[in-house]
């Protein structure tokens, strides 16, 4: 059966970055695009819960347990596997939790960053099953493709994710996986076995930009509308506070991007 998949997730449960959507609120939003297989990956905090769990499931969704852990200093996606954080600090420690399975995937290995893998992922090899394909590129700027020629100089699949951090980035790159079932084992499989596919487009900045604006303008129309409202509607002297006003008009209509879709194989 084919799989739609994101192996990297982040949401407001993160203790690391600010994030405005709820994992409640991420869940709702794959089922609506049909996503199949999700794992939640905050900063150096497992979020997974049963009521989480089940609520993946209600939604058709298997939710897999999974963090992005700060290992040395590098960021390594661990999932289906014990984690806390001072428990687990060394790729030793990884090795050792992994005697008892999971799947453990490079995120961003070779991005400019001090947090991303680089040559701790040569150093440590034998512990990765699968390499990141992060949406974030560019037509002109790709810092996936040694990720790529590595993956294939190593045998080694990749996989797509999101690396969602804002709802629209959810969709953007994400995994076809060939398993052959809808369950863990079976993922994790199919990904070591490298039935997997890479479905992804670059991201285009400058629609970015355009539709941002347009939000924004959008959001601005609409506090204007709700703060005449309150002036017809409210007597003098019995206008609503300006933290009220901004209740009301948050309650803006929240952007998709919709691109197109290229298979990457």
């Amino acid at each position: 059966m084919l799989l739609k998949a994101d192996f990297h997730i982040h949401t407001r449960e993160d203790p690391h970055d600010f994030i405005r959507y709820t994992a409640v609120e991420l869940l709702e939003e794959a089922a609506r695009q049909g996503f199949d297989v999700l794992a939640l990956t905050c900063h150096n905090k497992r979020i997974h819960t049963e009521e989480l769990r089940r609520r993946a499931e209600d939604l058709g969704i298997l939710l897999i347990p999974g963090v992005e852990a700060a290992i040395e200093g590098k960021h390594t996606l661990l999932l289906d596997m014990s984690y806390s954080r001072l428990g687990v600090r060394t790729f030793d420690h990884v090795r050792e939790r992994k005697r008892d399975g999971g799947l453990v995937i490079a995120p961003h290995p070779f991005f400019p960053a001090p947090k991303c893998l680089n040559g701790k992922l040569r150093e440590h090899l034998d512990l990765f099953d699968a390499i990141e394909f992060s949406h974030f590129y560019t037509r002109t700027l790709d810092f996936n493709r040694k990720a790529v020629a590595y993956a294939r100089k190593m045998e080694l699949p990749l996989v797509g994710t999101s690396d969602c951090h804002r709802l629209w980035q959810l969709g953007t790159t994400y995994t076809i996986v060939e398993a052959a079932a809808k369950t863990v084992p079976a993922v994790f499989a199919a990904i070591r076995a490298g039935r997997v596919r890479v479905v992804t487009a670059p991201l285009r900045p400058l629609d970015r930009l355009r539709d941002g604006l347009r939000e924004r303008r959008s959001r601005l129309r609409e506090r204007r509308q709700t703060l005449l409202g309150s002036v017809l509607r409210f007597p003098s002297g019995a206008f609503p506070s300006i933290a009220e006003t901004r209740i009301h008009s948050a309650r803006g209509v929240e952007r998709r991007e919709t691109r197109s879709e290229d298979a990457f194989r």
